[in-house]
């Protein structure tokens, strides 16, 4: 059987970023790319301007090459938030990705600080190289037709054909970039934290406090150790490690999402909820649900916002794809237990509307959603050059036979989750423009304080990779989650974010080199729909079955730009806005989750969807009202509710 599959672009890299960019400009003027030492106070200031509800946003030039004498001149833009109160320092937070625009992130994460941050520090996020105000790198067209996967039991045949493919892909999406693939050492985070450096010395801060999360950590990792005497502390969240091989990394992360898949499926064994919902083991149950869409698709009936219901087929490529977006998070970790004991009940839809929203796509058409924060053709522009992919002496396609005869080896052949372990193979045949430079690895006593966050079931940067950083500095402290997810700060667990803001209010770490901290409280399993209307027999469960159902999934991949309607499994729509306060209104009509029992009404959640919940809704039995501070009235199966 052939072991190429074709699939949607956007399951290969999570999303692509698409629709125009407004830019500030772009200058052929040359500029003096040298650093140290630099001539002025920093770069020319471009334009300085409002740009989210909390940041003012300062595009400043750079030199597009930082290391050659001179260069062409870019824009890059830094989005800025004064202290609330007498700032303490300049707290510098690079996002993950690489391909993530941390200033379109930056007003969620000022949510999440704890007012002595805020109130102490000036805090920044900024749009790296390549994506959102910062001179884009953008090929949706190319990522699209770029349909090709592999794995190690590919032939011949079948390996020079993904060469090709791979090859040309590469080509098309510098040329529909606009960038010459000469170009494409400009986009490695060695260039992009010059530019960081450049903020700086404009800024006229003696020193940084960094932050990075995933591929942020990498980021500032490479930012300190080009400029050591420039950071105040460094804090390292889901740590990468940048000294470990790529191709081992690979296979790292991919046995850890698939260890982190077999203990979400353990759980709900272990869980009365859970496993009452599709009784026998859960493994078992994946296993062989997998083993069923390998051999071919399942049929189903999707329910058209319109009315009506159109065949769908569910593949296996969408189970493995909701598997593998849904383990970085607790709460989306049970998300895919329910869809998947859904799947094996007979119900496809919940799982297909997963893996929907897991790679960013319209739940009713397929069609990959534009997302202006994320760009996965930048992933690729940095993953690429940043790592040397091609070991010494091997052709491309030599490296690719490595790579995929080596899967047994690294322990990938055979898991669950294995397509993980091939993401990165595009950068094989990606346009070089030279050597590839790594980024410098820290330093090994380096002259500022280092604190490492990571979880035990982080499948994205596994845990390892904080061990072994910390290995090499040995004065790092290092905090470890347990059940926690892909990056730990800032989700109120004290264990953690006090740390965080230890060092930063005093400098200190932690006592102890490792500091484990408590699971995370366990978050409850909601049912699946009841069978028939004599399932429903409380109005809390009742109503947390409606919010579970209303703001899954789907609901969070949705950008709120524009309406949203969903049609309902037993028929009726949902439909989905954002009012001119920024509150989500979910209009309810004959929304029907089990026969016979179609819910009328609305629900809204204040502050764009992360607010306070509020519902309205009548059922053939009941008339519940839930108010935002929590309290739920009205009547049901006769009795008011108490």
């Amino acid at each position: 059987m052939p072991t190429s599959r074709t699939r949607r672009a956007a399951s290969l890299l999570v999303a692509l970023l698409a629709g125009p960019v407004l830019l500030a400009g772009c200058s052929p003027e040359l500029v003096d790319g040298t650093i140290e030492p630099f001539t002025s106070a920093g770069g020319r200031l471009v334009s300085r301007e409002e740009c989210t509800a909390e940041f003012e946003c300062v595009t400043l030039t750079v030199p597009s090459d930082h290391f050659a004498p001179a260069s062409r001149e870019w824009e890059v833009t830094f989005a800025v938030r004064p202290a609330d109160d007498e700032p303490r320092g300049v707290l510098v937070t690079a996002t993950g990705g690489p391909g993530s625009s941390g200033i379109l992130l930056a007003d969620a994460r000022v949510q999440t600080l704890d007012p002595a941050i805020t109130d102490s520090y000036d805090l920044v996020f900024f749009d790296q190289r390549g994506i959102g105000r910062s001179q884009p790198f953008t090929c949706d067209d190319a990522l699209w037709d770029f349909d090709v996967v592999i794995d190690s039991a590919a032939d011949a045949d079948e390996r020079d054909r993904y060469a090709r493919a791979a090859e040309r892909f590469g080509e098309e999406c510098f040329e529909e970039a606009g960038f010459s693939p000469a170009e494409a050492p400009l986009f490695s985070t060695r260039q992009a934290v010059e530019d960081l450096e450049v903020f700086r010395q404009w800024y006229g801060a003696e020193q940084l406090a960094l932050y990075g999360e995933s591929y942020g950590t990498q980021f500032q990792q490479a930012y300190a150790a080009a400029h050591p005497d420039r950071v105040q502390s460094l804090v390292l969240d889901g740590v990468v490690d940048p000294q470990t091989p790529i191709h081992a990394f690979a296979a790292e992360s991919a046995r850890a999402y698939s260890d982190v898949l077999a203990l979400g499926l353990a759980q709900c064994d272990d869980d009365r909820s859970c496993a009452a919902d599709a009784p026998g083991p859960s493994a078992a149950a994946y296993d062989a649900l997998a083993a069923e869409l390998a051999e071919e698709p399942r049929a189903y009936d999707y329910p058209l916002p319109g009315g009506g219901t159109e065949e769908r087929e569910l593949t296996l490529e969408e189970l493995e794809t909701a598997a593998s977006t849904s383990l970085s998070l607790p709460h989306t970790r049970l998300q895919l237990q329910r869809a998947l004991n859904a799947a094996v009940e007979g119900d496809e839809l919940p799982l297909a509307r997963l893996a929907a929203a897991g790679v960013g796509a319209d739940p009713n058409t397929g069609e990959v959603l534009p997302d202006p924060s994320f760009s996965s053709a930048l992933f690729l522009a940095v993953e690429c050059t940043d790592f040397p992919f091609l070991r010494e002496g091997r052709s491309p396609r030599e490296e690719l036979d490595a790579w995929l005869d080596g899967a047994a080896e690294a322990g990938v052949a055979g898991i669950r989750l294995d397509d993980i372990y091939y993401a990165d193979l595009p950068c094989l045949f990606w346009p070089q423009g030279g050597e590839p430079v790594p980024p410098p690895p820290a330093p090994v006593d380096p002259p500022y304080p280092v604190l490492l966050l990571t979880a035990d079931t982080d499948p994205n940067t596994p845990a390892g990779n904080a061990l072994r950083v910390q290995e090499r500095d040995g004065d790092a402290a290092l905090v470890v989650l347990t059940g926690g997810p892909h990056v730990v700060f800032g989700w109120g667990e004290p264990c953690v974010d006090g740390a965080v803001l230890r060092l930063l209010q005093s400098g200190r770490l932690p006592a102890r080199p490792v500091t484990s901290c408590a699971a995370m409280p366990a978050l409850p399993y909601t049912p699946l729909p009841p069978e028939d209307a004599e399932g429903y027999d409380d109005p809390w469960a009742t109503v947390d079955l409606l919010l579970t159902e209303l703001l899954g999934p789907t609901f969070e991949a949705w950008p709120g730009s524009s309406r949203l309607e969903l049609g309902c499994p037993e028929g009726g729509v949902a439909e989905y806005s954002v009012n001119m306060g920024g509150t989500v209104e979910i209009v309810l009509d004959g929304c029907t989750w089990t026969p016979d029992v179609p819910v009328d009404g609305t629900v809204e959640v204040a502050d764009g969807g992360y607010g306070d919940e509020s519902m309205s809704v009548t059922l053939p039995f009941a008339e519940l009202e839930l108010a935002a501070d929590g309290r739920l009235d009205g009547t049901f199966r006769g009795e008011p509710v108490d």
